[in-house]
């Protein structure tokens, strides 16, 4: 049976949403089995009945895909894809067409979905801890603001289940990069002996949310771990810690507007 998780604050006419899990799918072993992503070794056929059964579930006309690089880069999806063409090589899509549902794939990295209720427009976003680096987030609603009209003021944005602080430990030279971030904000925990640290990827991005205008009752964050919740989602960093890296699946945050 389908398991989709929502945001309260994204129940609106006219929308859809979801962070999908691991319940509801075809794919086996690894990949049980709801994975929707193609580039780990997973049978093609399963992926897409997973993808078909997400796209049906939140009454789409299809969904669109982007060739994920850890960048800043947001592509703006005005049709339907071709097939399996992704929609760009990004991190970030946005669009105001309604029956498309944009898809940010992730497997620990943080997935973050926009809605602007004035302008009708929506984002999805996936930003692992170099695209928050690059404030992944601030350029894609400026992106918004470029094609659409977005103010921050109105955004509502959800983000979804990510790996926690206690189970992503990070190096000094990882650590170094989010100095940029105030000590006391969190973000970073006390340093360890080899200048490491635990680090909150969502946190980073729910301030620059903020940092960008979105006001604070306007922002929902999941208290999942992709980590430690096995059961529900999967995690590339456990996979690694067990010996098997790069054989897992991938859940991910859809958003769209709805036809009807």
């Amino acid at each position: 049976m389908l398991k989709l998780l929502h945001a309260d604050l994204l129940f609106t006419p006219g929308l859809t949403h979801a962070f999908t899990t691991r319940h509801g799918g075809v794919s086996e072993g690894a990949y049980a089995s709801l994975n929707i992503t193609r580039s780990r070794g997973d049978k093609p056929e399963n992926v897409a009945i997973n993808r078909n059964r997400v796209r049906d579930a939140l009454g789409l006309d299809y969904l669109a895909f982007a060739t994920q690089v850890h960048g800043c880069d947001v592509v703006r999806v005005d049709e339907a894809p071709r097939g399996e063409q992704p929609a760009g090589e990004a991190d970030a899509m946005i669009t105001n067409q309604p029956g498309i549902g944009l898809v940010a794939q992730t497997a620990d990295c943080t997935p973050i979905l926009l809605f602007d209720p004035e302008n009708r427009a929506v984002a999805a976003i996936h930003s692992g801890w170099r695209s928050t680096v690059k404030n992944i987030v601030s350029e894609t609603i400026k992106a918004m603001a470029e094609a659409y009209g977005t103010k921050p003021q109105d955004l509502k944005a959800a983000i979804g289940p990510s790996v926690s602080p206690a189970h992503y430990r990070v190096g000094p030279e990882v650590v170094a990069q989010f100095e940029q971030f105030e000590a006391q904000s969190g973000v970073l925990g006390p340093r360890d002996g080899d200048g490491g640290a635990q680090l909150d990827v969502a946190l980073a991005c729910a301030l620059q949310l903020r940092a960008a205008g979105v006001p604070q009752a306007q922002i929902d964050r999941s208290s999942l771990c992709t980590y430690a919740e096995e059961a529900d989602l999967f995690s590339a960093r456990r996979s690694h810690h067990r010996g098997e890296t790069g054989v897992f699946g991938g859940q991910g945050g859809v958003i769209g507007l709805r036809r009807d």
